[in-house]
């Protein structure tokens, strides 16, 4: 049946879709995004990337650590990241090529072609089009692939992984899972509890052997992991987000202390709420509409067939692990896509997608006819591209106000000086890089500090005091040099 599928269906026309998306991908980092890092988890990882990419791991302490704090980054003992280093290494490479904002495109375009080989083994090559349709046309897939933030380049891992497991449970191999498991230490070393999760999701194989082989291919990226944190962070069980916390504290207030998972979580009503609508968002804006019902209706169809019972379990797992881990953490919004922290769900939701589509398929001709049934097939790829629109209807203003303080400046002739940030969050625009060797010099100080105290911590200095643009507005920003 396999070999008369593909035989059918010819492999070029996933390739030619893989392509195509990456395409879309790379456009849409570079002008709908503007290529810039905008939330100060992208920053962070761009800052350690630029690090990265000069050979050091962290940067020496600026003073006046109190004027100049910025999100997710330690100034002290050093300047550094406080995210794990896996994406920025992969990052550094592009900012060291001066083309940084095409990496994560590239990393959305392995997962794809891990996807199609982990469909195309056991499901056929026209399964695995739908499933690199359902996957890379997902619009929390394509803003992720075409932004700076780790879930791209985590999925891409595990992908791999998932691609392998799922080679495995058709041909074993003990080097599958090897490889595998160092896939997953890859990923450990960028989002960890993603890669955690995706291991405790390899006992659905119900073996040992793979999963014993899995974790032994990625110890030693979980020792690089212990290594490198105990060189930034002084010990190596102390993550950054515990090294940070004195300063995340300290910028965001005593209310931010909370543990980012318990079990709480799961009965408290404000966080229930929170859940509720991270699904939501998950299932109706973030997802190529009918993902789930899709999924599970492939899972139906694929219930009798022995050959893919191992990866069928797999999918299940993967989703369902991600699911239930969901409402033991905390829920609040901030300023990435709401539903982030499933993407990893993708996999298992796009590989048991792609049979259910056939099926539905054959559902709808018999019912309502083959050009109908097209119709609505069409509508179902369309809505997805509408509901990408609307976010970046959203962002942009955003974007406009984030990167326009760096413009303003620029449009002010300011060449050299100290730019006080007068904002709300201000510690969400001091982006100085990781060297604060920069001309202009950008200060986060809290509202209380006033302008002479700002001059007298940094003397024989031009001050300037730069006040937020209203959301939306270009060219918002007002810029006053203060008088000495």
């Amino acid at each position: 049946m396999e070999t008369a599928d593909r035989s059918a269906f010819p492999s070029w026309r996933t390739l030619a879709l893989v392509a195509a998306i990456g395409a879309v991908y790379a456009t849409f980092a570079r002008l709908a995004l503007h290529a810039f890092p905008y939330s100060g988890d992208e920053y962070s990882y761009f800052l350690q990337a630029e690090l990265f990419a000069r050979g050091v791991l962290h940067a020496a302490t600026p003073a006046h650590t109190e004027l100049l704090r910025v999100d997710h980054v330690l100034l002290a003992p050093w300047v550094c990241s406080k995210y794990p280093p896996g994406t920025s290494a992969l990052l550094a490479l592009g900012v060291r090529l001066g083309v940084p904002w095409i990496v994560t495109p590239l990393e959305g375009v392995v997962a794809l072609v891990a996807m199609r080989a982990a469909a195309r083994r056991l499901l056929g090559e026209r399964d695995a089009f739908v499933a690199v349709a359902v996957l890379g046309g997902a619009p929390l897939f394509v803003f992720q692939a075409a932004s700076f933030y780790s879930h791209t380049a985590s999925l891409m891992w595990l992908a791999i992984a998932f691609a392998l497991a799922v080679a495995f449970t058709a041909e074993g191999g003990a080097w599958r899972m090897l490889v595998a498991g160092a896939a997953i230490g890859c990923a450990f070393l960028t989002r960890p509890l993603d890669a955690v999760l995706f291991g405790l999701a390899l006992l659905s194989l119900r073996a040992w052997r793979p999963v014993a082989l899995a974790a032994a291919g990625a110890v030693p990226f979980v020792a690089l992991l212990l290594a490198y944190q105990a060189a930034q962070f002084g010990s190596p069980f102390t993550d950054g987000y515990a090294a940070y916390q004195p300063e995340f504290t300290a910028i965001y207030g005593a209310s931010t202390a909370r543990p980012a998972f318990s079990p709480f979580n799961a009965i408290d009503p404000p966080q229930i709420w929170h859940h509720l609508d991270i699904l939501r968002s998950f299932l109706v804006d973030w997802t190529v509409p009918c993902t789930a019902l899709l999924a599970l209706l492939g899972w139906a169809v694929l219930r009798d067939d022995t050959r893919v019972a191992g990866a069928r379990r797999l999918a299940v797992a993967l989703v369902a692990i991600f699911a239930v881990t969901l409402w033991v953490t905390i829920g609040d919004t901030d300023d990435g896509a709401r539903p982030r922290y499933l993407t990893t769900t993708l996999l298992g939701l796009a590989w048991l997608a792609a049979p259910g589509w056939r099926r539905a398929c054959d559902i709808a001709q018999s019912s309502v006819g083959r050009r109908a049934a097209r119709a609505v097939g069409i509508v179902l790829w369309v809505v997805p591209v509408v509901q990408l629109g609307a976010f970046v209807v959203e962002r942009m203003p955003q974007i406009w106000v984030r990167e326009g303080l760096a413009e303003g400046v620029a449009h002010a002739g300011i060449e050299r000086g100290v730019v006080v940030v007068r904002a709300k969050y201000p510690t969400r625009y001091a982006r100085n890089g990781p060297f604060f060797d920069r001309p202009v010099l950008y200060v986060s100080a809290p509202a209380t500090t006033s302008a002479d105290e700002v001059a007298a911590a940094f003397p024989g200095r031009d001050v300037y005091e730069a006040h937020e643009a209203p959301l939306g507005v270009q060219d918002g920003w007002h810029i006053d040099r203060v008088p000495r």
